[in-house]
């Protein structure tokens, strides 16, 4: 082969050549592209399972705190079941134990009275005075601590009624009676002079009277110290509710 057939081999194997790169160049972009394509959406994907792991631990954990909150409800309904049925049974207690006082007392001023007909002597008379007198004072503590523990037994009952639920009736010692301080017409509520110290409780519901006669009935809304704001009961109202009127239980 002469020179000049050398230098036209040569010639064509660098334009092959160039042709090739002008093809594979291309090529190898678009796989380089795939590839970044393809690292994204693993990427991506690999977040959004992190994603929903955190979500199903962060559900766990709540399923988890609900469960205790339902269990510590449970327990603090058990826990106020017990003490109510303590309570009863104190009650029962303290009934048997004033019927017993009472009866000595009547026994101790029957004595009295028939030692006084026989002309008994003066001391033994002091004496069964004062006899009289403890038993008188054993009344008083024994009526004394049956009012504390009827107010504990309607705050058992009302604490049991917010774990009943709300079509429970709330029950409120009987005779409290107060009056209407304030109205607001507009928004259909009214305040009262009976508070937690009277015995008031939330959802408790009061009958409106004026001069011995029905005006309404209210249901308590919000409890405080020494006065209530309630609502008016729709379909119980006779008249408007003025200041001044009687609310009693």
């Amino acid at each position: 082969m002469t020179k000049a057939g050398y230098i036209l081999v040569i010639l064509l194997g660098i334009a092959s050549l160039g042709i090739l790169q002008l093809k594979t160049v291309p090529s190898i972009t678009d796989l380089q592209g795939q590839l970044a394509s393809a690292l994204d959406s693993q990427s991506r994907a690999e977040a959004a399972q992190r994603t929903a792991e955190a979500a199903q631990r962060d559900a766990e954990d709540l399923a988890e705190t609900r469960l205790a909150e339902l269990t510590d409800a449970k327990d603090s309904l058990k826990n106020a079941m017990t003490a109510l049925g303590q309570q009863r049974l104190r009650g029962d207690q303290l009934d048997t134990q004033l019927t017993e006082v009472n009866e000595q007392l009547l026994d101790a001023r029957r004595e009295l009275q028939t030692w006084k007909a026989l002309g008994v002597d003066q001391k033994f008379i002091v004496t069964m005075k004062q006899k009289i007198q403890d038993a008188n004072d054993e009344i008083a503590a024994i009526t004394e601590e049956k009012e504390i523990l009827i107010r504990q037994m309607d705050q058992i009952r009302y604490e049991l009624g917010r774990f009943v639920g709300p079509t429970t009736k709330v029950v409120m010692p009987d005779g409290i009676e107060g009056a209407v301080q304030a109205i607001d017409s507009d928004w259909g509520f009214v305040i009262v002079d009976l508070g937690q110290k009277d015995g008031a409780r939330e959802n408790g519901e009061l009958l409106v009277s004026r001069e011995g006669k029905l005006v309404g009935k209210i249901q308590i809304s919000s409890v405080e110290e020494n006065r209530s704001i309630a609502n008016v009961v729709p379909g119980w109202l006779q008249s408007d509710i003025q200041v001044g009127d009687v609310v009693a239980y």
